[in-house]
């Protein structure tokens, strides 16, 4: 048994009614083995409040394979399956073993870092971000590019068409709407107006814990093979419907 990062004694806190250790001492075993990983490259409660930063999950499973009783010890094991190389997204699988050398759960999870004033999702600082690839890896590990950050070409207003002047001023409009508007407008603007000034998508799928990123990728991904003149005219005549609402 490799990468053990936790191991301990049943207690009877975390026994249920059928004298089985609980579903939520699971995750708990599995949280403080992560926990203890990150404490071991430096990554304690001291340095993360420096850095303002903590982590998050997207996604917590758990596979159930075999019950553990009282008094039993467990340990857990952990491993990054996958990870941004700025540290941004990252995933692991951990096992959790019985005193008897049984596995008796299987706990995978995704999740990211949160910056804690900003309550937005944050990278690491670089030498941070390094250390945090120092945690044991599975043997299908993947390392992710950071996605690359498109620009929109700046035009020159005196060689606009009368098109694209309309499509300026519809950006501006936009701004007039009463209310915020929801998520599946703003993708539906996003992606017309990468359609009217870039043309089709020209930028990599970004990684599957990126759900942001992903919504937007697949909306402008949609519009592939309409005219920038078509996307500008759609750009303003939807601008023109959410204002007559």
């Amino acid at each position: 048994m490799e990468n053990v990062f936790y191991e301990g004694k049943v207690m009877w806190s975390q026994i249920d009614a059928n004298m089985h250790l609980r579903h939520s001492a699971y995750a708990d075993f599995a949280a403080q083995a992560r926990l203890q990983i990150l404490e071991s490259l430096g990554f304690d409660a001291l340095l993360l409040e420096k850095l303002k930063i903590g982590p998050i999950l997207f996604r917590e499973e758990l596979i159930y394979m075999r019950e553990v009783r009282p008094s039993d010890t467990i340990k857990v094991t952990c491993e990054l399956t996958q990870c941004r190389r700025d540290g941004s997204r990252w995933s692991f699988s951990q096992g959790l073993y019985r005193g008897d050398g049984v596995q008796a759960a299987q706990i995978n999870v995704q999740g990211a870092w949160v910056d804690m004033e900003k309550r937005k999702l944050a990278s690491l600082p670089p030498e941070w971000a390094a250390k945090f690839l120092d945690i044991p890896k599975s043997k299908d590990f993947v390392l992710e590019e950071v996605p690359q950050k498109t620009t929109e070409p700046i035009k020159d207003k005196t060689t606009m068409t009368d098109l694209e002047q309309k499509l300026e001023d519809a950006k501006k409009r936009v701004m007039e709407l009463t209310e915020k508007p929801g998520n599946d407008v703003m993708l539906e603007l996003y992606s017309l107006n990468k359609q009217a000034t870039i043309g089709d998508i020209n930028i990599d799928k970004p990684g599957m814990f990126d759900f942001v990123a992903a919504a937007k990728y697949n909306a402008w991904n949609a519009k592939k093979g309409m005219s920038k003149e078509e996307a500008q005219q759609k750009y303003i005549d939807y601008v023109d419907s959410l204002l007559k609402k």
